[in-house]
């Protein structure tokens, strides 16, 4: 689904209205998780989530991690529900053969960088990547997600996006009560300058946009993310002219009429098509071609006191540092 314009604007009549309805929402939630017990793995799990509903960074920041703790020696797998993908799991995705229909986009983003697993019960995920050698395993999207122990929670927060107007769906963009969320968080990453609230342990992180030239700088910008607002900025931030925007659910799976529309639109304004890489892999190789990429990865401002604080919540790693 598209996010409604008013979670991200002052609280008015239609999200007080809808506020029941995220208070019944988040409590049934929480209940769950309590009610749920908790297994406890033989290796460190690090779990990288959100409280808003996508658009966050999440999976930037887990591969940004992934790609901190392999540097360190450490033999790194995901694990992931494989949102939007038809296969029940566990299974390792394989970038080469397996298609966003059936693992998710955001796993097959994941293989690039580390082994990834997919598993709707995502502690049979984490078995398999014990299995096949794992010294440790991130969480991608695990914030919510209960059933075992997670060594450390880190919660991404986006200095554009924050918390929208505060409340839980489907009143707002929350997944869950914002102070449950906050509380249940060892630490946050935050990207951008300004935090909406004082969080700590923080570490401050910056979205760096990969330099793109084009033949034209007038640029049709389309994308399916869960907040993309903060895709359109960066377009603009690259200095291209945004003539268009067009805005898919998040997840959206591309057809032939999609990009048939949306090259006409960018005909009809003497402009070139541009997307994110996560809408780029769900779309036809035919197109692909024809498509360009704004590709964008997290950088930790402060790499090295985000290491020792891992190590100082999880001691076991200090053996195998």
């Amino acid at each position: 689904m598209k996010a409604p314009q008013f979670w991200y604007k002052t609280p008015g009549i239609l999200s007080t209205f809808l506020a029941p309805l995220g208070w019944i929402y988040s409590n049934v939630a929480s209940h769950i998780r309590l009610l749920k017990k908790n297994q406890k793995f033989p290796i460190p799990i690090i779990s990288v989530g959100n409280i808003v509903c996508g658009g966050a960074g999440k999976t930037p920041v887990a591969i940004s991690l992934a790609k901190l703790l392999q540097s360190k020696g450490f033999t790194v797998h995901f694990v992931t529900r494989g949102y939007k993908g038809s296969k029940i799991g566990p299974l390792q995705v394989n970038p080469t053969k397996q298609i966003p229909q059936e693992v998710g986009d955001e796993a097959l983003l994941l293989a690039q960088q580390a082994p990834t697993w997919v598993a709707k019960k995502r502690g049979n995920g984490i078995e398999k990547a014990i299995e096949n050698g794992a010294e440790l395993v991130i969480l991608d999207d695990g914030h919510q997600t209960s059933g075992f122990v997670k060594d450390l929670s880190l919660v991404v927060v986006d200095s554009m996006q924050g918390f929208g107007n505060g409340y839980p769906l489907p009143a707002g963009p929350l997944r869950e009560d914002l102070k449950e969320g906050l509380r249940r968080a060892d630490g946050f990453i935050y990207i951008g300058k300004k935090t909406p609230l004082p969080l700590e342990p923080c570490f401050k992180a910056t979205l760096e946009l990969k330099p793109l030239t084009l033949s034209k700088k007038r640029v049709v910008a389309f994308c399916g993310i869960g907040f993309p607002q903060k895709f359109y900025r960066s377009v603009k931030d690259m200095n291209f002219n945004l003539v268009a925007m067009e805005s898919f659910p998040d997840h959206y799976v591309y057809e032939e009429a999609d990009l048939l529309r949306l090259e006409k639109l960018a005909q009809s304004h003497d402009a070139v098509l541009i997307t994110t890489r996560k809408d780029w892999i769900k779309i036809a190789p035919y197109w692909q071609e024809r498509l360009h990429v704004l590709d964008m990865s997290i950088q930790f401002q402060d790499e090295e006191g985000l290491y020792h604080f891992i190590l100082g919540k999880i001691p076991t790693l200090m053996e195998r540092s």
